[in-house]
């Protein structure tokens, strides 16, 4: 139960990182709450209007596929983005052990200087997520924390 929890907690904190470090091929510089003309800022791909919920379709460390044999309740989680910058990791449908909690994470989330990454802060940790792509339904980013790189892609949860 504590590895599955374990892995869990490194997937959304690898998933985080690689959102700060990830890259936009579209380098306009915006704040968070501003949009572009009529296309849709960075903030607002990310976290909608006022929130938006992400689900894991890929992640790999350093080449090896992570998500190999993680049970059902672990690859149902999701994670939070809301305009006002909080990032929040949820427990899915089904739960891995009845007293999982909702919310498994928290945190705060910014776009860096130039909008090229998303920086998640939870507790004392800092997590810089590359955005590689990012549109309405994919948010595609890499990360390198401790000497590993993690790629990460994520498809909207409608």
């Amino acid at each position: 139960m504590k590895l599955s929890r374990s892995i869990t907690t490194l997937a959304v904190l690898t998933v985080i990182a690689l959102l700060s470090s990830c890259r936009v091929k579209n380098r306009q510089t915006e704040s968070p709450a501003k949009d572009i003309g009529n296309t849709k800022s960075i903030s607002q791909l990310l976290a909608g209007n006022i929130s938006k919920s992400w689900a894991i379709r890929s992640f790999v460390v350093d080449g090896e596929d992570q998500l190999k044999g993680l049970k059902a309740c672990e690859l149902d989680n999701t994670d939070h983005y809301f305009r006002n910058l909080v990032y929040e990791a949820r427990e899915g449908k089904s739960r891995c052990n009845d007293s999982d909690p909702e919310i498994r994470q928290h945190g705060k989330w910014t776009l860096n200087a130039d909008s090229t990454a998303v920086e998640v802060k939870m507790g004392t940790s800092l997590f810089t997520l590359e955005i590689i792509n990012l549109t309405e339904n994919e948010f595609h980013y890499r990360s390198v924390n401790n000497g590993k790189t993690t790629e990460a892609v994520l498809t909207a949860v409608k």
